[in-house]
């Protein structure tokens, strides 16, 4: 049985566990960065809520998912400790909508900044959803190493 496991504003998570679906609900602005590679033992998801860290102490933040620029080396660097080669990561991203009415470009900017990150370490994107002014829910099956997005009012979306 699929269990969904969901991943909260700002957080990293990597799962061994084919049954369960990795899955941000209620996605606006924010980005969800799935990481997977085929027959890899994880697969991970990063829930990427602002484009860049402020770089305080040139640390990381206590949540290495917030910003684009720590969370997809975050993720990674947690998917080799697994067992997943950097060199057979994919990705599938979805998010980055400007869901308030106005034109707020933070949406566009996570998007961009997860692309270039994920450019950076040479990871294409497989499969993506991404802008446009509707709230999304995504789900990112293990198994199938595909991408599910449901949106309010709108028929579902299998990448």
């Amino acid at each position: 049985m699929i269990q969904p496991l969901p991943v909260g504003l700002g957080e990293v998570r990597v799962s061994r566990d084919p049954s369960q679906q990795l899955c941000v609900y209620g996605l606006g602005s924010c980005v969800a960065v799935f990481l997977y590679a085929p027959g890899a033992p994880a697969v991970g998801l990063a829930h990427v809520v602002l484009p860049r860290s402020p770089g305080l102490n040139g640390g990381e933040s206590a949540e290495p998912g917030r910003y684009a620029d720590q969370a997809v080396p975050r993720l990674v660097t947690e998917l080799a400790k697994a067992g997943v080669r950097q060199t057979a990561l994919r990705a599938a991203i979805a998010g980055g909508a400007a869901v308030l009415g106005f034109t707020s470009a933070i949406g566009e900017q996570n998007v961009q900044a997860v692309r270039e990150q994920l450019r950076g370490f040479g990871i294409p994107i497989e499969q993506e959803d991404v802008g446009g002014q509707r709230g999304r829910s995504v789900l990112f099956d293990a198994f199938q190493r595909k991408l599910d997005v449901r949106m309010l009012s709108a028929p579902n979306i299998d990448i």
